[in-house]
């Protein structure tokens, strides 16, 4: 742990030898999973409707393995990242700082990753599905590997993000920075907003719109829970305070 007595060099030292272990760690399990990398981009791609893709670069199948390689490195990586980046700031922060960042760091990670992980097998199949219904015998679907990897990832994070939601609201509402009581308040702008991010993210299907809005909407009641069950109202005065009246002197 950081001694907070340290000076401004010792705090970079520090900081430049947690960065290189993060980059270690990392790089180790990218050059040994780049071996076993193969397999699993085969397995995306059977796991997805599209099951032909090509290559129209010299360098795109290359690249497609490096991308997914990396995904898994700092995937499979992210408990160290983790431990390092919690390890660096815990001791500049104070003791309710400290709590808050021990209850949030471990439960996010592992939330994101779920949320990543459901975006990817709810979501993706879903509007691959839709996309390639457009097709048909004289359309012939013909899907470049990192087109179809970009697309993956780019549906997928954003749910990552999402499934945050709930435990940021519990975090501010136990701090009483977030009043439960918005969510009622703003239900019905949160549905419009839903549904638009639907209809951004989805193709532009009815079904596939309303497929995609159930997942969103459900954070935002289940955020409206959390937030409800762990709410604490900040500190205030109670009552009122009175101020004694001051004794006029007769002879002023």
């Amino acid at each position: 742990m950081t001694d907070p007595a340290m000076s401004l060099t010792e705090h970079l030292t520090e900081l430049r030898t947690r960065l290189f272990v993060i980059i270690g760690t990392v790089a180790v399990l990218f050059m040994g999973g780049f071996f076993f990398v193969r397999p699993i981009l085969n397995w995306v791609i059977r796991t997805t409707p599209v099951h032909h893709v090509i290559v129209t670069g010299v360098t795109e199948a290359f690249f497609a393995l490096v991308e997914v390689d990396l995904v898994l490195s700092l995937i499979v990586a992210s408990p160290v990242i983790l431990y390092e980046v919690v390890a660096f700031v815990l001791p500049g922060l104070t003791s309710a700082e400290r709590r808050v960042l021990v209850v949030v760091a471990g439960p996010g990670l592992i939330l994101f990753i779920l949320g990543a992980a459901a975006g990817y097998i709810w979501v993706v199949p879903l509007v691959l599905k839709v996309m390639l219904s457009f097709t048909d015998a004289t359309v012939e679907p013909m899907w470049r590997v990192g087109s179809l990897l970009g697309f993956i990832i780019d549906l997928s994070v954003p749910f990552g993000v999402l499934a945050e939601f709930p435990l940021a609201a519990g975090v501010l509402a136990r701090l009483g920075i977030l009043n439960p009581n918005i969510f009622r308040t703003y239900r019905r702008y949160a549905v419009f907003l839903v549904f638009l991010m639907s209809a951004i993210i989805a193709p532009p299907e009815a079904s596939a719109m309303v497929l995609m809005a159930i997942p969103i909407y459900l954070m935002y009641e289940l955020s409206a829970f959390v937030a409800r069950v762990f709410y604490r109202a900040p500190y205030s005065n109670q009552g009122d305070v009175t101020i004694p009246a001051t004794t006029r002197d007769p002879k002023a």
